[in-house]
């Protein structure tokens, strides 16, 4: 099957959009390894005040609460690294069922490089008690992807400036399926506040590749760097050097149609970088 066709039967699976998701979330959480961690998980204990919901915020009060995403437990390890004690996580319905589109969609394509299920997420919160996004319940910040077998993509670790080339080009991966879903990505590539995490929100659909956006443009710098040795600056402003590379990149992707104004050709393109990615391959 070629593979923009394969990325057009992922999007039909995915629920294109999270409609749904949470429900059929629901239906697979054993198959996805859920409950097999239930007997390894000591309880529940309390999140840092800031992500709990203040008294007599209704809204706040009204989010969804959950401790894993479509079965897969999402730890926090701030202050305690390699705690597996589950938390009690709030967004909106409708953000969660965006992750659930997005963690699928990380689990079909980082299987396509030999990975195992995803074993276990580290978050640094999704609601927070401040304005914007996080404030809104409509954002995550992720520490840290484990899969079965071990290996990981750690953001905590600042594995997108790491020695080894396999580590940065597997979190370009991990990277990838975040704009696959999510509007404002942003990586430590893009500021020093970020070196430890990546944030995704849900602001600002769709997702489309912008060349005025410093975020999707130090993405593609980077990206381009570390599959094709392109030498670029990686400093947000998208000049004609990262405008040959980035066509460079299309084409050897084989990507039809305008990753600037068509989400489709965008998203396919995120596909291939994802999969070149967990392969540790060139493009």
């Amino acid at each position: 099957m070629r593979e923009d066709e394969r990325a057009r039967g992922l999007d039909r699976r995915l629920f294109l959009g999270g409609v749904g998701a949470a429900a059929a979330g629901a239906v697979v959480a054993g198959a996805t390894g859920g409950s097999a961690w239930a007997a390894e998980d000591p309880g529940f204990e309390a999140l840092p005040r800031e992500m709990q919901a203040p008294e007599g915020d209704v809204s706040a009060q009204a989010l969804r609460t959950f401790s894993r995403i479509d079965g897969t437990p999402v730890y926090y390890w701030r202050g305690n690294r390699g705690n597996t004690v589950l938390r009690d996580w709030r967004c909106t319905q409708g953000f969660y069922d965006r992750l659930v589109v997005w963690i699928r969609d990380l689990r079909d394509l980082s299987s396509d490089g030999g990975f195992g299920g995803v074993k276990f997420l580290v978050s640094a919160g999704f609601y927070v008690n401040r304005s914007g996004q996080h404030g809104a319940g409509t954002a995550m910040d992720l520490d840290l992807v484990r899969w079965n077998g071990g290996r990981q993509s750690s953001m905590l670790d600042g594995h997108h400036a790491a020695s080894d080339r396999t580590l940065r080009r597997r979190y370009l991966a991990v990277d990838a399926t975040c704009r696959r879903r999510f509007r404002y990505v942003l990586d430590g590539w893009y500021n020093s506040a970020h070196r430890d995490h990546i944030h995704a929100d849900f602001g600002g659909l769709p997702t489309l590749c912008q060349k005025g956006s410093s975020s999707d443009t130090r993405f593609v710098q980077a990206m381009c760097n570390n599959f094709m040795g392109s030498g670029l600056a990686v400093d947000g402003i998208w000049g004609p050097n990262t405008d040959n590379a980035f066509g460079q990149a299309k084409n050897r992707l084989g990507i039809s149609g305008n990753p600037h104004a068509d989400l489709n050709a965008w998203r396919n393109m995120l596909a291939r970088v994802a999969r070149h990615g967990f392969r540790d391959e060139a493009f």
